[in-house]
């Protein structure tokens, strides 16, 4: 799902607006980055997707 951004600058995975300041941050997932993890990739580090992240910072991730 994409939610738009403020002033029409586009999309993006998540919008969060900050309680401080008011200033709305947002991460987008870069589709063409998405890999398949296989039994193959087991005990591998391996890039399996990109973010684009505007003003905030991931810290954990779930894939499901």
């Amino acid at each position: 799902d994409s939610a738009p951004l403020k002033g029409g600058r586009g999309s993006a995975t998540m919008v969060q607006k900050c309680k401080l300041c008011s200033r709305e941050n947002s991460i987008d997932i870069l589709s063409q980055t998405i890999k398949p993890y296989n039994a193959e990739d087991s005990e591998k580090f391996k890039t399996i997707v990109e973010f684009e992240c505007r003003g905030l910072e991931p810290v954990d991730f779930q894939p499901q």
